[in-house]
Formats: structure tokens, sequence, C-alpha cells
């Protein structure tokens, strides 16, 4: 930290002589200038914020430490920057004052996995802020490139807790979640996933990835464009889901922890199943045994046909998907794993000559 504690006032320390030889000016600018953020929220001018988080159900004695900033007025913040000996060219390159909106804002930092920071968002404290301009992000600043928020804070841990991940929907779920002990979570900071975000979490050693998104239209779409990404990622972990209906009457996680506390998350993760039949039974659209035959056969043709695309490495998922599914529109699992061969898992190229069906193709005429 380059802020020395001080009772009404921030006061930087001097480090002209160290700032030229640095590597990355920007990057150390961006984490200056967050350590200036975390250090207003404990001052006076954060009173604002830490009544807004108090509010939104952290807990006192937490507000100190819970990662988070308020951005302070623009003069203030040049002022301390220039004194850490930035220029005014940089700190203008940088972006961090060319936003008026920004003073006041609670304010959070996006690293990498090294924990370097390499953007900043900023938060209104009203909530009858339109949903367009709630969240403001750091001009200039792209975040395709980065791990979801929070990862490296996860990649902190010790090892044998980094092989489990919960991936939410919203920044701020991961700040309220965390000061209620609960650590292996990070955000995807929207509704939008790639594919690379499943094979970082593969390469970075993660076994298994917990979807738990907003109990909405766009989270519950999200969730389906998560659960394909994995499968269509050149590596991934183990994807399980949480429904995002299983949060009612909360609509996030962080609703779910600040109404009924981390116990009720605890119990929610318990609900998670397999993302693939998930998704399976996502593509029946609500086909029951009461249903008539031609709604069923449609139901197990959406969810066969996705199900027969699937990566080999997925034979083991599929076969659970297969019979939950039959289970689900009121066949034997005997019955539609013969549908599914037949209709969609032997549309592939013909069987070279000199190999047999039967060396290629498990029960359900799955690829290996």
């Amino acid at each position: 930290m380059w802020w020395r504690r001080s009772r009404n006032a921030l006061a930087p320390t001097h480090r002209r002589s160290r700032a030229p030889y640095r590597a990355n000016r920007r990057i150390d600018l961006l984490d200056d200038f967050f350590s200036l953020c975390r250090r207003e929220l404990v001052a006076e001018g954060g009173s604002r914020a830490r009544e807004y988080l108090e509010r939104r159900g952290l807990p006192v004695d937490t507000i100190e430490r819970c990662g988070l900033g308020v951005v302070p007025n623009p003069a203030s913040s040049r002022r301390a920057l220039q004194a850490a000996g930035y220029s005014e060219s940089e700190i203008d390159r940088s972006n961090v004052l060319a936003d008026s909106r920004w003073g006041g804002r609670l304010c959070g930092a996006w690293r990498d996995e090294s924990g370097r920071v390499r953007t900043l968002w900023a938060r209104a404290l009203d909530e009858d802020e339109s949903p367009g301009s709630r969240y403001l992000y750091l001009r200039g600043a792209s975040r395709t490139d980065l791990p979801p928020y929070g990862l490296s804070q996860v990649l902190k841990q010790a090892q044998i807790t980094q092989r489990e991940l919960v991936l939410v929907e919203g920044l701020f779920d991961v700040h309220h979640l965390r000061s209620h002990g609960i650590e292996n979570v990070a955000a995807l900071g929207g509704t939008g996933v790639r594919g690379e975000t499943f094979e970082r979490l593969s390469r970075l050693g993660f076994e298994r990835v917990t979807i738990c998104l907003d109990r909405d239209d766009p989270g519950r779409a999200a969730t389906t464009r998560a659960v394909e990404r994995a499968t269509r990622a050149s590596a991934s972990p183990a994807i399980l889901v949480v429904d995002p209906e299983a949060l009612a009457p909360a609509e996030d996680p962080d609703a779910l922890v600040r109404e009924r506390g981390a116990a009720a998350w605890y119990g929610l993760l318990q609900t998670s199943e397999c993302g693939i039949t998930w998704q399976a039974l996502e593509l029946l659209d609500g086909a029951t045994p009461e249903a008539d035959s031609t709604k069923r056969r449609s139901a197990i043709a959406r969810a066969g046909s996705w199900l027969g695309r699937l990566p080999a490495r997925f034979a083991l998922e599929q076969e659970d998907a297969v019979r939950t599914v039959a289970t689900r529109c009121g066949y034997s699992s005997e019955a539609v794993e013969r549908a599914f061969r037949a209709r969609y898992w032997e549309r592939r190229d013909p069987d070279p000559p000199a190999r047999h069906r039967s060396d290629r193709s498990n029960s359900l005429g799955i690829e290996r």
C-alpha cells in the first residue's frame, strides 16, 4: 500500500525515485489509484458507501477489508497520483479520471491471475440509477482477455480448495459472499461467457465449476450459453448447474445470502446437477409423461440432437442425461438409447472398412 493511515486524510508516500524504473507503468498506476479508492472507503468521504454496503448485507466488521473502494474526487486523485510520480500524460492516458460520473461511486478492481489490476469498475450507490449506467467500466480497457472477476483471490487459497469454483453473474456478489466467508466464488461480470473461460479454468487446475446465475430470463439464457461454451471448449472442468429457479424467492446469490445467510448458500449448492443433464432437460421444454406422444417425441428429438453433437469426452455425462431424459418423458431408457443411437449418434461418417462398429461405439453409439 502506498497510502499511510491518517485520521482525516490520505497521505501519499512519495515514490518519484522508483517510478521511472517500473516495468508496466499503467498497471502500477491502476493499482495505486485503487489503493487510493480503498483508503477513501474507510475515510470520511466513504461514509455513504459504507452505509450502502451495510444495507446490502455486508457485516460491519468486514467492510474495511471487503476488497472494494470509493472513487475520490478528481482533483485530489490527480494530486495524489502526481505526488506518487506519475506524469500528467500518464494519468490522462490511464482514463481513471476521464469520466466525471465516477466520483463517489463504489469501486472494484478486476485483476489477472497474478493479482495485477487490469481494469476498474464503478457502481452507483443510488438504486434508482438507470440499469445502463449503474455500472461503469474504465474506458479503453478490455475485459475479454481477463479471467472471471475475483479469480486471483481464489488462486491464493490452498491448492486443495482451488479445485472447485462457483461462477456467479454479478461483480458485487463476489464481495458480498466473501464477507460471509464464502471464498471459492468468481463472477462473469454479466451474462456473457466464452469458451476460453473454461479452457483457462481447466489450465489453472480447477476440476469442477458450478454455474449459479441470476433468477431471471437473461440469467437462465446465460446458464444455457455457459454450458454450451464449456462443452465446445477444447478443455473444461466438469460443469455443474444450479437451476436459477432454486434461488427463489431471491433473485440472485447476493439477495439469497442477505436474506437467509450463508447456510442457505451451501444448501443451494447441494441442489446443483450435471450441466449436461440440466441442458438436456431444458431442451425438453416442459414435456412430461402426461404430455401427448407428439410433444414427447419432439422433446426427445431436441435433446438427442444436442447430446449427439457433444465431444466424446462427455460420454458418461451423455449416458446419464439419456436416462434422465427418458424418465422425464415417460419412456424406458432402453428405448430412448436405441432411438438416439439410430437417429442421432449414428449420423456420422461411415465406419472405415477395416473397423467394426462394435470397436468404436459404446452402448449409446457414442464415438470413443
